[in-house]
């Protein structure tokens, strides 16, 4: 597009336009200084146009920032792969079972082992395998959590997601995940909190499991099957705790324990200055050493 700014803006009062003049003066039936006049507006109209075009170059320019932008924005983004809009977890998660559990740790442990980090020590870059980094001594699984700071946990995990650019769709289907959670009919029943902790624990990892392989379900729905087969393990464990608790206090045996009384104070008294029958063995004492009367001859006499 030609820069308007560069065209020549025309001489109407010359010699060339004279014809256009006299045929404008004709038709129009004005005087020559009106006709001239056509000048200051085509300079008028030429100023508005160049500020129009300007404001135009102007705006496309912002979009392409604006675009540029967007599109540096979704590479910073992390890469997440998309989940079923209509469709739950299943009612069975293997991980849940005793084989699935150790063979999710077996797996871990040697993507673990095999799975290398640079770390810099003394201006020297070095490898060291994963495991050698720690989690943090105050990460707790969710169910280990209470309630409240199951909670609380969501809250922080919801806040940083949206800091780290999680897509829209991901973001809104977490939110709707815990608060589904948080208001489900189970919480209200014994051991409830234990039963949705264990619940969100299990259905969370299965899907970000499945998010990296592109199968992933809908977390925003509970799939009320799976919580109450959940609910049933989670009693059943809970009783067996207390018949195990209440067979081991009815079995603990009983040790007599000399308790810190105070002993009576020590007296040496003779063993027979207070002895019950320490009368009685006087007064028997003084009778065989008392010497016997004798008896009256004469009394024998008179008989």
């Amino acid at each position: 597009m030609a820069d308007p700014a560069l065209e020549v803006r025309p001489n109407f009062a010359s010699k060339a336009f004279a014809p256009i003049r006299e045929a404008l003066i004709q038709a129009t039936n004005k005087s020559a200084q009106q006709v001239t006049e056509s000048d200051q507006a085509w300079v008028a109209e030429e100023a508005e146009q160049q500020q129009r075009e300007q404001e135009e170059e102007e705006l496309c320019l912002a979009e392409e920032e604006a675009e540029q932008e967007c599109r540096e924005g979704e590479k910073k983004k992390p890469k997440m792969n998309d989940f079923n809009q209509a469709t739950s977890v299943s009612s069975v998660i293997v991980p849940a079972l005793p084989t699935g559990c150790s063979e999710a740790s077996k797996y871990n442990r040697s993507n673990a082992d095999e799975t290398f980090r640079i770390s810099k020590v003394d201006d020297i870059l070095m490898l060291r395998s994963v495991t050698a980094v720690k989690a943090s001594h105050n990460s707790v699984e969710d169910h280990n959590l209470s309630f409240e700071a199951f909670l609380q946990a969501k809250n922080n995990l919801l806040f940083y997601a949206k800091k780290a650019s999680w897509p829209g769709k991901h973001l809104d289907a977490l939110a709707e995940f815990f608060w589904n959670v948080e208001t489900h009919p189970m919480c209200s029943n014994p051991n409830g909190n234990s039963m949705v902790l264990t619940y969100a624990l299990r259905v969370h990892c299965s899907w970000h499991d499945n998010l990296r392989a592109s199968k992933a379900f809908n977390i925003a729905i509970i799939n009320d099957e799976l919580m109450k087969n959940i609910g049933w393990e989670i009693n059943a464990k809970a009783s067996e705790e207390h018949a195990h608790k209440a067979s081991a206090h009815k079995h603990v045996p009983i040790h007599h324990t000399n308790f810190p009384f105070p002993s009576p104070p020590y007296y040496p008294i003779p063993p027979l200055a207070l002895h019950p029958f320490s009368f009685f063995l006087r007064i028997t004492v003084l009778s065989l050493t008392r010497p016997t009367p004798a008896l009256n001859p004469s009394r024998r006499h008179t008989r």
